[in-house]
């Protein structure tokens, strides 16, 4: 009963919503009053109006207890310039700052060993074998394998979230990882290839 009761109050917002304006002195224009579940009983136009946040109101940073993450990432954002490059280094420094805990994997086939960054904002990069993607030599791909270096660095830390930037070969592994280990999986997508492929590789 409670459940149809709910479901005709909905039905009566939304048709409020749709329909053509009436006289306030009207019995649809008082029902529509008093019935809505979104607005208080009473005269609507007594409503509190919505208070917009300022734009550079932010929650607080600490409000959670700090996370155990997993951030498998490819190609890599810390040996070149790009806005990739900056959105991941911008989520690092935030989520240092919320004090989570972060672990990183990514892949750099093109940059000397020797040159590799291995901490960023306190937090450890491993590096991970991969080979360069043909159809553009900028960048690094992976599996992960043979090393499988994703499942090594969540057995010694077991996060609460794994997070995999998409389109690539990283993704998979990352799957591979969730799914087994029955760990919470976010993809961020970044590139759409059948645009960048007509714009950039012309097909």
């Amino acid at each position: 009963m409670k459940i149809r009761a709910a479901a005709l109050a909905t039905s009566l917002a939304v048709a409020a919503a749709f329909s053509p304006s009436v006289p306030s002195s009207s019995p649809a224009a008082s029902l529509r009053r008093e019935s809505s579940p979104l607005l208080p009983r009473g005269d609507a136009s007594r409503a509190a109006p919505l208070r917009a946040a300022p734009a550079d109101e932010v929650p607080p940073l600490r409000r959670n207890s700090p996370r155990n993450v997993a951030l498998l990432v490819e190609p890599t954002p810390f040996t070149h310039v790009s806005g990739y490059a900056n959105r991941f280094k911008e989520m690092l420094r935030y989520l240092s700052k919320a004090g989570d805990n972060v672990d990183i994997l990514t892949v750099d086939s093109k940059t000397p060993k020797e040159e590799l960054p291995d901490k960023i904002f306190d937090y450890e990069i491993q590096h991970t074998q991969g080979f360069v993607f043909p159809l553009y030599d900028h960048i690094s791909l992976t599996l992960d394998l043979p090393e499988m270096k994703g499942a090594k660095m969540m057995e010694r830390r077991r996060p609460d979230l794994i997070h995999v930037t998409s389109p690539g070969f990283l993704l998979f592994a990352g799957l591979f990882y969730a799914r087994v280990m029955r760990i919470p999986l976010v993809l961020s997508y970044h590139t759409h290839l059948p645009t960048y492929g007509r714009n950039y590789c012309g097909f």
